[in-house]
């Protein structure tokens, strides 16, 4: 396994639709620093957030506007290159015809959504950090096996995101077909997930993400991953609730809190949670939005 390349190049197939994101820019650019050549195309998947139950229940969940964002392009060789602009130096190369050493944590997502049907360069880049408590292997995984699909699947069927490997079934499926403006309803089974409208813009809602600045595997002095959820909610979670959010609960081992925010009661809620941290001893956390987000696709 080795780093991929940094050959430097100015040619990248660059997103040119009016107002595309900056990261849509950046991560091709960043590929053809990396690959030495331009990618082939670039894809963006959301996080996805489960709203009610648990694994081995049905629920609810949505596809959120936090992305990851994946340059590729194929290979003849067979070997699967990946490199991330967050982790410049844990790039990987893996050789189908040798073994399988030891990857990063971050690299088996694209490992699960890949068949060794093809070789392909990838460079990836996530919205967030791993302690934010909302994995990036659901949008990893559903991207890897979207971009060998393309490449290297030689029957360019209609379904084949019905077909595609995926390490979590019905939150993949959400992120692979979820639908903006609609809540999923979700059954711990294959298949397409069944919409429901919930536009959080149309009722002036927020998702609010509260992520703690500490090292990671700190202790949580708010008391994030330390409590019941449902029975007793953490500190940052019962002090959203407390200054107008509709539903507030930890997320994650990290000290993260999730919350759904009406626009009216934001900013008492961003205090709130700030004021929750730093009297706790912590550095402000980064409190950030998003809202109902689009599925997995092509966008370049």
């Amino acid at each position: 396994m080795t780093r991929p390349s940094t050959t430097p190049t100015t040619a990248a197939a660059l997103p040119t639709t009016r107002g595309a994101a900056p990261v849509l820019r950046l991560v091709p650019f960043a590929f053809a620093q990396a690959f030495g050549r331009p990618p082939a195309g670039v894809w963006s998947a959301p996080y996805v957030l489960r709203l009610s139950g648990s694994r081995g229940r049905s629920g609810t969940a949505v596809a959120l506007s936090w992305r990851v964002v994946v340059a590729a392009a194929p290979r003849t060789d067979g070997v699967l290159r990946v490199g991330s602009i967050d982790r410049p130096n844990e790039g990987v190369e893996l050789d189908p015809a040798g073994e399988v050493g030891p990857v990063p944590d971050w690299v088996r997502p694209v490992l699960a959504g890949t068949t060794g049907a093809g070789g392909l360069d990838l460079l990836v880049h996530t919205d967030l950090p791993d302690s934010t408590g909302l994995s990036a292997s659901i949008p990893l995984t559903c991207t890897a096996a979207l971009i060998e699909a393309a490449f290297h699947d030689p029957v360019k069927s209609a379904g084949r995101r019905a077909r595609i490997r995926l390490a979590d079934l019905p939150l993949g499926a959400v992120a692979l077909f979820g639908r903006p403006g609609h809540v999923a309803l979700i059954e711990d089974r294959a298949g397409e997930p069944t919409h429901v409208p919930f536009d959080p813009d149309r009722l002036g809602l927020r998702i609010v993400l509260a992520v703690p600045r500490r090292p990671a595997g700190d202790a949580d002095p708010a008391g994030g991953a330390a409590v019941d959820r449902t029975a007793h909610p953490s500190p940052p979670a019962r002090n959203a609730l407390a200054a107008g959010a509709i539903e507030a609960r930890p997320l994650g081992a990290g000290g993260s809190t999730i919350a759904v925010v009406p626009g009216a009661a934001l900013a008492a809620v961003r205090r709130a949670l700030v004021d929750t941290y730093t009297r706790a001893g912590e550095p402000a956390p980064r409190v950030l939005s998003a809202w109902v987000g689009s599925p997995c696709t092509r966008v370049a």
